[in-house]
């Protein structure tokens, strides 16, 4: 199964960011400074989830492109440590039987003799 491609920003997608912050500053809402520094952001924007940070959630897409990937290395960091887990615990009940118990075990009779 080939594996999905991470989805790229387009051109028209970051003109449509600088055009809407563009309008913003015409009404007043942003500050020019801010206005400077979204836009150098919306440029060097390169995911949609960059351009939605970079616009202030007005162009791109919330969600991350590469939150499957995340998913799949955090079940398998999780499957590794119970697996590392199982194994631990495994020899060391095959080593309880190899070895066997050191000391017979305390019966009443043996501890009244003290």
């Amino acid at each position: 199964m080939a594996e999905p491609q991470p989805q790229l920003v387009t051109q028209a997608q970051i003109r449509a960011a600088i055009g809407a912050l563009e309008q913003r500053r015409a009404a007043g809402e942003i500050s020019e400074a801010d206005v400077v520094r979204r836009i150098n952001d919306c440029r060097r924007a390169v995911t949609p989830r960059d351009l939605w940070k970079a616009s202030g959630g007005l162009a791109g897409d919330r969600r991350r492109s590469d939150w499957w990937d995340i998913r799949r290395t955090a079940g398998g960091l999780l499957l590794l440590f119970v697996l590392a887990a199982l194994a631990m615990w495994l020899v060391t009940w095959t080593m309880g039987l190899v070895e066997g118990d050191p000391l017979p075990p305390a019966t009443p009779a043996s501890l009244s003799a003290f």
